[in-house]
């Protein structure tokens, strides 16, 4: 006899509010948390458990509205939830959680949101429909709030959430934050429905050890062992074919020693089975101190590094309590390259000057053309260039909010924080909207259409040009040695034309999408509201 399970608990992960840069990726991967706190819910008697990512929908069996979007009322038909999650860490999705958050409460379904946004905003998560936040990390406290709900226990007793009772905000005792990750299960992508994964998440650091003014991201680094995450990949690996992953942590490295003996065991079992696995990490620019870890990384096929330079101007590095300076950043640049990894840069354009530092003013010309010099300078072989974004919970936001340089959000709401629209006054009586321009510009200059020209060279003549000198030089092995310089020929001269092609492409996707958004109408309305209330205070 099959026991059925009595409840129904689901997470949703909100849909993107607009075209952006991370679009043509959101459907071949997941966000990884979600999926680890849906396989420790998974492990209650009495629960089903599912994953639903509005991002990656695939498939013909999702209920659809007229606008071809997950059909929440349909779904809600098909297969009732007693209880909906939501995951609140990319604040641009917030207006969509909240919509279903109202949608899935007046269905009379429990709602329950954690993610950095919320944890920074909790009443106004609990203002808009939300019954419980959790606070910080989710794997346990959801499986106490599951039980308590389905048993009709007070919530009192359980640590790190909040929630409103009689109208009054309680807030928990806070629950300590997890060190040991080899107690939880391994996690189940099963529990992800309708999506398509070709680039598996997985991660081995939560927390940073680094203080960055622009990140709510504030605990110490605590890491999987090796082991558990070498079970991760070859769990995932043996069921589920994967082959490309993605490594999410802010800094894979925070605990070296450990990073090396995960790579070594990495390699070893790709040896062992003649696997080539495909592995892009998170990582810091200072790690290119230590050759034995880039070693290591390269050993284990981690081909391409995510690096966060944020800037490459040394008033705003040292703004950012970065510690270290843009000659730094070029010269560790180098030795990642040296190493024979694809760098992909990450910066941030526009960075307010803290009034608190003696950093001299630099105009807006002069801070373009130190971000072009450097980005052809390092040789960056994929580039991603955001504005600024004033993250609730970021000391960033605290300080530009006693400087009353924000857009109110009444005006821009949360649906534009995603590093693609201006969001604050910048310095030195600067309008938001040339900076925004200067961003578009650094992105089109970079990926341009010519990638396209610079494909079809490079297949009419570098690469039978490399097998011809391959066949003529290389007698004995000749298939062996032409497979070698396909090879090489793809690595050096053919991926980062094609990325780069296709990243023309997105950005001239964006900047249609852009056009055709009321954003710059809005703007005008909170710079306007912006001023008079300055005019105000200053007649105080």
């Amino acid at each position: 006899m099959i026991n059925k399970k009595r409840f129904r608990f689901r997470i949703f992960i909100p849909v993107f509010p607009s075209f952006n840069i991370y679009s043509s990726l959101a459907g071949k991967t997941t966000s990884v948390g979600p999926v680890y706190v849906a396989t420790n819910a998974n492990q209650l008697d009495n629960w089903d458990v599912e994953v639903i990512d509005e991002n990656n929908l695939h498939g013909k069996f999702y209920p659809r509205d007229s606008e071809n979007r997950l059909d929440h009322e349909q779904l809600q038909k098909e297969r009732p939830a007693d209880v909906v999650g939501f995951y609140a860490s990319i604040t641009s999705t917030v207006p969509r959680l909240y919509e279903l958050a109202r949608f899935y409460q007046k269905a009379g379904v429990r709602t329950v949101a954690g993610g950095k946004h919320v944890e920074a905003m909790v009443e106004e998560a609990l203002q808009n429909a939300i019954d419980v936040v959790v606070l910080q990390e989710g794997e346990l406290t959801i499986k106490d709030l599951l039980g308590a709900w389905e048993q009709g226990r007070d919530l009192s007793g359980i640590r790190g959430i909040a929630y409103l009772k009689d109208g009054i905000l309680q807030k928990t005792e806070p629950r300590p934050l997890i060190h040991n990750f080899d107690i939880f299960p391994l996690p189940d992508f099963n529990l992800l429905r309708y999506a398509k994964i070709k680039l598996y998440p997985i991660t081995r650091t939560r927390g940073c050890n680094s203080n960055c003014e622009f990140c709510a991201v504030k605990e110490k680094a605590r890491c999987s062992s090796p082991e558990n995450m070498m079970n991760q990949i070859r769990h995932l690996v043996e069921t589920r074919n994967a082959r490309r992953f993605f490594e999410t942590s802010d800094h894979f490295a925070s605990q070296r020693d450990e990073a090396i003996e995960f790579c070594q065991m990495l390699a070893a079992y790709q040896k062992r089975y003649n696997l080539k696995l495909k592995i892009t990490i998170q990582t810091r620019i200072t790690d290119a101190r230590y050759p034995a870890l880039l070693a290591a990384m390269k050993e284990a096929n981690i081909n391409t590094v995510c690096i966060g330079y944020e800037s490459p101007i040394d008033e705003e590095l040292i703004a950012m309590k970065k510690g270290y300076l843009s000659d730094d950043l070029l010269k560790w640049t180098h030795t990642f390259h040296e190493y024979g990894f694809f760098i992909h840069g990450m910066f941030m354009f526009g960075y307010p000057r803290n009034p608190d530092m003696t950093v001299k003013a630099i105009p807006l010309k002069e801070r373009a053309e130190r971000f072009r010099e450097f980005i052809k300078q390092a040789k960056i072989d994929t580039l991603q260039v955001l504005l600024t974004i004033p993250l609730p919970g970021t000391e960033l936001r605290d300080r530009l909010l006693r400087e009353n340089r924000i857009v109110p959000i009444d005006k821009v709401g949360w649906e534009y924080y995603d590093g693609q629209y201006p969001l604050f006054i910048p310095d030195d009586g600067v309008e938001p909207e040339e900076i925004q321009k200067i961003v578009g510009d650094l992105m089109v200059r970079f990926y341009t259409f010519s990638n396209f020209w610079k494909i079809a060279k490079n297949i009419l003549i570098n690469f039978p040009a490399i097998v011809f000198t391959s066949s003529i030089t290389i007698v004995v092995g000749r298939v062996r040695y032409i497979q070698k310089a396909f090879t090489l020929w793809r690595r050096k001269y053919f991926r980062n034309y094609l990325l780069r092609f296709g990243g023309h492409l997105i950005v001239k996707k964006w900047l249609k999408s852009y056009s055709n958004d009321p954003f710059l109408q809005k703007l005008h309305m909170a710079k306007t509201e912006l001023r008079n209330q300055s005019n105000r205070e200053l007649e105080q």
